[in-house]
């Protein structure tokens, strides 16, 4: 860090020197902080200033070369010398790094450092008289302020867009019913464009969807409900203003456990750790507990957070929301969320929501009843293993697709109660995971045992590729049941991926007639030189109450930097 000098004072400082000299003398004249390169030699130049002027040997000096009638601003940097030999007069001092090749008439200076030992100096030997020296270690302040009119190029974030965008066709042929099979056409598209037209605007996230469809409004595929769980949104983010915006498909930041919502959010940071906000939306995403897609929601919220992400820190919660299904009054709610952590060691995160009982729904009583919560522990003693304790718990019946349960995008909701897990990574690349608890829904007689087990090596020798294996069974307020699944993905070389995942889900619940069912998915995705890519894909599902398959040819091309 350089260290610089800042002279306070004032005209009338200036005069009250002669009173501390004592003596009623002027004050020796002013040093001058810019010098002339009056001669140039041989990997050295000679300067008019020497030991009068405060010059030692040492000392660094910055040579620079202004214009008659030039711009402050557009002073050009020459070369950096060092001072070798010093007269009363002037001194002699070797170039060390060059940019330019100096010149007679160059301006010289004492690097900021050098300039704060001569004012040192000067000041105990009673040469310099000032009211105050304030010394600062984050550059100086007068150099700073020049530097911020001397033009930069932009920064490589600034406007930056790149992406994809696909035309896809799809074709759903039904098993059952013949007559049911469909076909649409629809678009992807994957975007990240940061700092638009150079604001603090950006747009990234992720969009699958139909464009024109002859699919019945009944029929929904597993592919159909895994493509709802994108996130794509526009979103404002200054470091030097107080506020924050989102709009689109997107998770709250400072309540993650509300899931995603169609709308948006605006926050305002009040003071350095407190943040406050409001938010609206639908709730679109089938993955969430509470999943309604014709549910409107508005809230608001207050955020406190302090200390550092190596360190200790500690962010929670607190906000109100109201809901509405069909624009018809359903929840008001209070929501909580914390997240407690030291450094990678130790982690604490903990939800809940209580809904504010309306007495006219529940017999006339009042007052607040939980209806979810959720607390995780993580203890982390080495980089390759990890425990954690969990508690889940759901007052009601969640209301997530149970179709998805095989894909794995449902895991946490799975167990309900108390259950522990490990997480091991015993060679590179290579991840096992176990997770045990018990459970007892109302009217059980005894618990239920919940297990999961995961294991996914990254990069498995001989075939390169990667290995997903998942297995669980589980009894919840749902229900029960248990799935396997397994899930390879094959780089065969650059810019060609395949992809594939296969399962088997039972699930015993009153809230679904589909039971058992099996699926298997795949994935090509191609590219085609530096811009363009064909993707295809084929979906298999087998169940009791659904049985087709689902296939995907998309077009695409790619962009940005």
């Amino acid at each position: 860090m350089t260290r610089a000098a800042l002279r306070l004072g004032c005209a009338a400082a200036l005069a009250v020197t002669a009173w501390a000299q004592g003596d009623g003398q002027a004050p020796p004249p002013a040093r001058r902080t810019v010098f002339s390169v009056r001669y140039v030699a041989k990997g050295a130049v000679y300067i008019d200033a020497g030991s009068g002027e405060g010059i030692t040997p040492g000392m660094v000096v910055e040579i620079s070369r202004h214009e008659t009638g030039a711009a402050a601003t557009d002073r050009e940097r020459v070369a950096t010398a060092v001072v070798t030999a010093v007269a009363t007069a002037s001194a002699v001092c070797e170039i060390q790094a060059k940019l330019l090749n100096p010149a007679t008439g160059d301006e010289a200076s004492l690097s900021s450092a050098d300039e704060m030992t001569r004012v040192r100096a000067d000041v105990n030997q009673g040469r310099r008289h000032y009211l105050q020296v304030l010394e600062f270690t984050d550059g100086d302040p007068l150099e700073d302020e020049i530097r911020e009119y001397v033009p930069r190029p932009p920064l490589e974030e600034v406007n930056r867009m790149r992406g994809r965008i696909a035309f896809e066709r799809t074709a759903i042929l039904d098993h059952d019913s013949p007559a049911a099979s469909s076909s649409e056409n629809g678009a992807v598209v994957r975007i990240d464009w940061s700092r638009i037209g150079g604001s603090y605007w950006t747009l990234t996230g992720y969009w699958r969807g139909s464009l024109t469809s002859s699919q019945p409004a009944s029929q929904t595929t597993l592919l159909d409900l895994m493509n709802r769980t994108y996130q794509i949104g526009l979103f404002y983010a200054n470091p030097k203003s107080d506020w924050r915006f989102g709009i689109g498909r997107l998770i709250l930041p400072w309540a993650a456990s509300l899931g995603a919502i169609d709308g948006g959010y605006a926050a305002r940071k009040v003071t350095r750790e407190v943040t406050v906000g409001m938010f609206a939306g639908t709730n679109p995403d089938p993955t969430q507990w509470n999943y309604a897609p014709n549910r409107q929601t508005v809230g608001s919220f207050v955020n406190m957070e302090t200390g550092r992400f190596d360190g200790v820190h500690w962010s929670g919660t607190a906000g109100i929301a109201f809901t509405r299904v069909n624009w018809r009054p359903e929840r008001q709610y209070i929501f909580v969320e914390n997240n407690y952590s030291i450094g990678r060691t130790f982690s604490i995160f903990q939800t809940a929501q209580a809904d504010y009982r309306n007495p006219k729904l529940m017999n006339g009583a009042t007052g607040a009843q939980l209806s979810q919560s959720f607390l995780t522990v993580r203890y982390t003693p080495r980089k390759r293993i990890s425990f954690d304790v969990s508690d889940n718990y759901f007052r009601g019946v969640p209301t997530f697709d149970l179709r998805l349960i095989g894909t794995g995008l449902l895991d946490q909701y799975l167990f309900t109660g108390v259950s522990g897990g490990i997480r091991v990574e015993p060679i590179d690349n290579l991840m096992v995971t176990a997770n045990f608890g018990s459970s007892r829904r109302n009217g059980d007689t005894s618990h239920a045992v919940n297990q999961a087990y995961g294991v996914t090596w990254r990069r498995l020798p001989i075939w390169d590729l990667r290995l997903d294996l998942r297995y669980s069974t589980f009894s919840s307020s749902f229900g029960s049941g248990s799935y396997e699944s397994v899930g390879l993905t094959r780089e065969l070389f650059d810019g060609l991926r395949l992809q594939f995942q296969g399962g088997i889900q039972n699930t015993q619940s009153a809230y679904v007639s589909q039971g058992r069912a099996r699926f298997f998915n795949s994935t090509v995705d191609w590219q085609i030189g530096r811009h363009y890519f064909v993707m295809g894909g084929w979906l298999s599902y087998r169940g009791l109450s659904q049985n087709y398959d689902q296939i995907s040819l998309s077009l695409g091309y790619r962009f940005g930097r």
